[in-house]
This record gives structure tokens, sequence and C-alpha cells, in this order.
């Protein structure tokens, strides 16, 4: 040191400043995490304003690497049902935003552009056929997909919030619904698995909240098990137009009665899992 200070005072040239290593982990990893926008369905129309989706058309996810493939093949997370959602929690980039929050068809529109990123846009799977019900083997373009309209069918008020209200045409019962999201989804999902055989009901159960004036649970409970069957079906089909979502269903032609038609997307073990 007192060398170097000798040389600054006199002026004398100074020896280069030794050149600082090269980091090659930059180059190891320069080309990790690329990220992608995809497109929601909601277009963040139907979130509260302390939602972080609220008002938002994209959210950014990055692409699977190994990392998401442990979370795909851990038992205990299949064992559990937890392996989808730990898989989006893991891609999405903005972490204020929660799985079981997010509404059915944003889920399945980040859940498929993520399986892109990981194994690209051809799914292949066996599908029946609606007239002969025959099995064949498809293959799904991905890519291909598209979100529904976002139009309200006539007569329904859009409320705020992800909820609706319109008369029920048989018993002219005025009623507030209200969007499904991905914790709903389990419920419905759980109530398969304990084979409880109320699907519709347990639905209706889930998207009903209030019944002309009346908001408690218990008596929306006993109303929508005593909706007339006309009006199950336009409440559903209602819901089903409202939804904002993707459409699964797919062009075909069954090559063994020729019919043809659509038919929606099975999603199977190989959705995630298409060595399995």
């Amino acid at each position: 040191m007192p060398r170097r200070n000798n040389l600054e005072r006199t002026g004398a040239p100074q020896p280069d400043a030794p050149t600082p290593p090269v980091d090659q982990t930059n180059d190891l990893f320069s080309f990790v995490n690329p990220t992608e926008f995809v497109e929601l369905p909601s277009r963040g129309m139907f979130y509260p304003e302390d939602h972080p989706l609220h008002g938002e058309t994209i959210v950014e996810i990055k692409h699977m690497t190994a990392k998401e493939e442990d979370i795909l093949t851990s038992e205990a997370l299949l064992n559990n049902d937890l392996a989808i959602d730990r898989l989006l929690e893991s891609v999405i980039i903005n972490k204020d935003i929660e799985v079981d929050d997010l509404l059915v068809g944003d889920k399945n529109a980040i859940l498929i552009s993520t399986r892109v990123t990981g194994f690209g846009p051809y799914y292949e799977v066996t599908a029946g056929c609606p007239s002969c019900q025959k099995e064949s083997l498809y293959t799904f373009d991905l890519d291909t997909l598209q979100s529904n309209a976002l139009e309200l069918p006539e007569g329904v008020t859009n409320e705020g919030d992800g909820i609706f209200s319109f008369e029920l045409p048989k018993s002219q019962v005025q009623v507030h619904v209200r969007l499904l999201k991905s914790k709903d989804e389990k419920i419905l999902a759980q109530t398969l698995t304990k084979q409880v055989s109320n699907p519709i009901t347990g639905m209706l159960d889930l998207i009903v909240v209030q019944a002309n004036e009346h908001v408690a649970p218990e008596i929306l409970k006993q109303f929508v098990q005593s909706i007339p069957l006309p009006d199950v079906k336009y409440l559903r089909d209602t819901y089903e137009k409202l939804k904002p979502d993707l459409d699964l269903r797919f062009d075909f032609s069954c090559p063994l009665c020729h019919e043809e038609g659509k038919v929606g997307m099975p999603m199977t073990a190989q959705f995630f899992w298409p060595d399995s």
C-alpha cells in the first residue's frame, strides 16, 4: 500500500488494475426462467377491487423446469390432490395470486399454458364418440383453444364481483348466482370422491347466493332442492353462458361410425403425465 501511495504522489504511471475474474455462473443461468403471458378468459372483470387480478387481462407465468416436474411426480402431493395447485403456485410469477381464489376458467387457461410450456401443444388421449360410444385416439392442439365470448344473455344483470341475477322462467324466482372459483371446484370434486349422489344440487348450492330476498344458507339449500326441473336446466344453461372459460370442445370425426361434431377434451392423467 505505501508503494502505491508514493507512485500516486509522483505521478508515475500506475500498474493496470487486475482484471476481475469472469463469473461463469452468469452464462450458466442466462437461459433459465423464460416467461410468457397468459390471456385470462375473465379479462379481470369479475374479481373484487382488492384482488391482484382485478382489471388484469393477462397473467405472467414461467416455463416448467425440473422443479415443476418434481412437483408432478411427488407421491405425497398426488395422494392429497395437491400437485396441480402446487404446480400453479410455482409457475405464477405474482405470488400475491392465490390459486384457490382463481376463477375456474382463468385457472384452466393458466393450467393449459403451463402444460404447453412443459410438454408442447399436442395432447393425445382416448375419447369416446358421443354417437357410437366407441373410443378412439384423438390428438388435440392446445394452441387452438379460444376463450368464450363475454356476453350477457338476455335478462341477466351483472351485479359486480362475479355475481349475476336473473329470473327463473317457471317459478319466477329472482336468483343471484356467483362464478365458481378453484376452491369451489375442489369441494365439488370431494363430493364426487365421497360418492355422494348429488352433483347437480351440490353445484347449485355453491353458485346460488340469493333467491328473491333470501340469503340464509339453510333457506337457499331448501330452495335448491325444490327448484322445478325446467328451472334447473335454465339455471345451469345460463351459468354456462355466463362463466368466463376456454372452449374445451374440438371438432372431431369418428373413424368408426364417421359421425362428425364436437367433443369435449377429456382431462386425463396423460395431460401432465404423457408418458404414464
